[in-house]
């Protein structure tokens, strides 16, 4: 099958998948939404690799409470989907937390701006793209020297591995907010903030036995359990220096500064 014809189905299984999606929101038509998507990612396995092991990525809503909004101020996000409605959505979504935001409509432009200079902290990726295909230029990226965040986004979800290995994340289509901070909850940035957390070292004053538990809570990175505890010091800059680790989800900042006291 050529390649633009697996591309125009690609973008009609989208289109089949999000009227489903709304479809399912009302209760009486819930089950018959539910067939006409079975239906579409049926085709979609027929469109893929289907001797190579599959796997779904999922993004797991429960961390947009502990993303710390403020490490995305002025980081440079590249939104690559070759139709535009799909762009303005993501544009005006990361335009909330104060990126720099950079398009491209095709695989191809997407590499020549990296060609020309352009380094991207993070890379929203559509897959199904005339052309060069999602996989094929974030695999190329990464041969370029690109140390970005790939977040795939896809409504199809029968993908092999090899493909589904090249993203760290994968965001389903039709996509929301929830979605977009859920997918940004698994990127670290390695700006100043986290130099100055690396040399810093918890107060004496705090107990030994609470600082071994704290040490402990956060080697196995008993998020709930760590968030309480925290919660009970006394107010200090060590407080609020546990309370801002644990917000980034940055249990190894925690680590240092009992180790290194």
């Amino acid at each position: 099958m050529k390649k633009d014809t697996v591309h125009e189905i690609g973008n009609c299984l989208h289109q089949i998948i999000s009227n489903a999606e709304h479809i399912s929101n009302n209760n009486k038509l819930f089950e018959h939404a539910q067939r006409i998507k079975d239906a579409a990612y049926k085709i979609d396995a027929l469109l893929t690799d289907t001797t190579v092991e599959k796997q779904i990525v999922k993004i797991d809503n429960k961390n947009t409470n502990v993303v710390d909004f403020t490490i995305f101020s002025a980081l440079n996000v590249l939104i690559v989907d070759d139709i535009v409605e799909n762009i303005h959505i993501m544009e005006n979504i990361f335009d909330t937390l104060s990126c720099n935001i950079s398009s491209a409509m095709s695989g191809e432009e997407a590499l020549k701006l990296f060609k020309d200079g352009y380094r991207p902290d993070i890379v929203c990726m559509d897959m199904i793209m005339p052309g060069i295909d999602g996989s094929t230029t974030t695999k190329e990226l990464k041969r370029l020297g690109s140390e970005a965040y790939f977040i795939a986004i896809s409504a199809l979800k029968n993908q092999p591995k090899s493909v589904v290995s090249l993203f760290d994340c994968w965001l389903p289509k039709p996509f929301t907010k929830e979605h977009i901070i859920g997918a940004l909850a698994g990127y670290k940035t390695t700006n100043s903030i986290e130099a100055i957390n690396d040399s810093y070292k918890l107060d004496s004053k705090i107990p030994s036995e609470v600082q071994n538990e704290l040490l402990r809570l956060a080697s196995n990175g008993a998020y709930s359990e760590l968030e309480r505890l925290i919660l009970t010091l006394e107010d200090s800059e060590s407080k609020k220096f546990l309370s801002s680790s644990l917000n980034k989800v940055d249990f190894n900042s925690i680590i240092k500064s009992i180790v290194s006291s």
